[in-house]
């Protein structure tokens, strides 16, 4: 899976590299409801407007672009073209907290969200959502979604699989967890994505532990490390 997918350039590029499994997606609410595709905290750091998503609304983000030679737009989840997604796997990371305001999302706004706009249960692609706050897990688990929590440590594994026993996987860093930490989450019968794989070393490290799937940031580089 390449990793931090922000544009539909971005999607049908990364998608139609033969051995790409899927893509994850970093969404944020905005103040009128609509989940858009942002990684950074703060918009200013890489487009020509200022503030945070979830401050601003429709008219705010739609006129907002990246401060790159193409100026790609900032796109809403509900305009990317989903025939790209035929067959593959996407991982919604669903960003849970406000900088701007030192707040909490609403995480049912975000449900009912996707659920309109047909995320919930796609019939043609599969979507996890990647979670970061425990008190969600829940109500997305209720609403239906395939969930994938993010840990940093064996101990975490152990404490949210006792917790929350209906957890789809995890989401973890490279560098925090060894060949024997993977395959003990995999025997729990718990998916697990590895991210923060760069370098070709790493890469090589990752795919040596046989995750469910790498979150790559070199897509090439890893499908011939792979192959």
């Amino acid at each position: 899976f390449p990793v931090t997918i922000q544009t539909q350039e971005a999607v049908e590029y990364a998608l139609s590299i033969e051995g790409c499994d899927g893509i994850e997606i970093d969404v944020q609410l905005s103040a009128d409801g609509e989940l858009w595709l942002f990684h950074n905290t703060n918009l200013e750091l890489e487009t020509n407007t200022s503030g945070c998503v979830p401050n601003l609304n429709f008219s705010d983000l739609s006129q907002t672009h990246y401060t790159t030679i193409g100026k790609e737009k900032l796109v809403r989840l509900r305009d990317l073209d989903t025939s790209y997604f035929k067959g593959k796997k996407i991982l919604l990371d669903i960003r849970h907290y406000n900088e701007c305001s030192n707040s909490f999302v609403n995480q049912n706004q975000i449900i009912q969200h996707l659920q309109t706009i047909g995320y919930s249960q796609p019939s043609s692609f599969e979507v996890s959502c990647i979670l970061g706050n425990a008190d969600w897990i829940n109500d997305f688990k209720s609403a239906g979604f395939s969930v994938l929590y993010s840990i940093y440590s064996l101990t975490e594994f152990n404490a949210y699989s006792l917790s929350f026993p209906t957890l789809d996987g995890f989401v973890v860093k490279n560098s925090d967890f060894s060949q024997a930490d993977i395959t003990e989450i995999k025997a729990n019968n718990k998916k697990v994505y590895i991210f923060e794989i760069r370098s070709p070393k790493g890469i090589r490290s990752a795919l040596r532990k046989y995750p469910t799937g790498v979150l790559t940031d070199d897509l090439r580089a890893t499908l011939i490390e792979q192959y």
